[in-house]
């Protein structure tokens, strides 16, 4: 198995696509802020009631809130990088060569979702950590409570636990298919599919089934645009996102395991 994570972290550092989407994700926070704000300069200098209610909608909080979201900026953009990476050892026709040296199905699995998984992690917590930078730097922030800070860390913990959901979707589809396009598509279509599925239940009153949702990957971090994260929320929304990614590897590893490989 260190073996397997030694050959696959290795081959992950050598691809193009980890410089690519390192610069896209401390790139695009400073892009799509500094827009923002230059559109809230030209509102307030043409039309200042307009400007007022652009505030409400673009400000650090609202723009930190989005930092973690499956449905736009670089929420979109990771489930594509994630699918290419887990599919690049595929495409290469190493697995076959890992199986006649007498590594496990199993342990491969294991290695690609491991490898997939630290990518998605590092790259999210890049983007949301310089989302945050340039949201203070460009928007400004106020003073911010004990409760605050407490909630705005599960906000954070939960949306790297949300991509650790698509790092196991993704290597199950990756080696049940061993379709690259295929795996890029599904791939997008799941955050998609979770995303929307989040921002409707959120939409809506919720209070009733506010336990059962709370599972819904993504969910909490939709939730926090409107109000804190308790330690209960926390707790739920950590245990959605566990409860996923096991269903995902589990499901993946077996499939896997049985695969006919021609």
């Amino acid at each position: 198995m260190k073996n397997l994570l030694k050959a696959d972290f290795y081959r992950l550092l050598k691809n193009k696509l980890v410089i690519i989407s390192s610069i896209i994700a401390v790139a695009l926070p400073f892009l799509i802020i500094g827009m923002m704000y230059g559109l809230k300069m030209f509102l307030k200098a043409t039309d200042p009631d307009t400007a007022d209610m652009f505030d409400l909608l673009v400000n650090s909080h609202t723009m930190v809130s989005s930092a973690f979201s499956f449905t736009n900026n670089f929420g979109i953009v990771l489930p594509v990088f994630a699918a290419l990476i887990v599919m690049a050892d595929i495409t290469s026709g190493t697995i076959r060569n890992k199986i006649i040296l007498g590594y496990s199905r199993h342990k491969i699995f294991a290695s690609h979702f491991i490898v997939t998984m630290t990518y998605c992690i590092a790259l999210i917590a890049i983007y949301a950590a310089f989302t945050t930078l340039a949201s203070v730097l460009i928007l400004g922030v106020g003073q911010i409570s004990a409760e605050r800070a407490t909630s705005l860390a599960y906000f954070y913990v939960l949306g790297i636990f949300n991509y650790v959901v698509v790092s196991a979707f993704a290597t199950m589809i990756a080696l049940l298919t061993l379709n690259g396009a295929g795996t890029v598509i599904l791939t997008i279509a799941f955050c998609l599919v979770i995303g929307l599925i989040a921002q409707l239940v959120g939409a809506f009153d919720y209070s009733k089934y506010e336990h059962f949702v709370n599972f819904i990957p993504g969910f909490i971090t939709v939730v926090f645009q409107l109000k804190e994260i308790t330690l209960v929320m926390f707790l739920e929304g950590l245990g959605g996102s566990l409860l996923f990614s096991g269903l995902f590897y589990l499901a993946g590893t077996l499939g896997f395991a049985r695969k006919d490989l021609k």
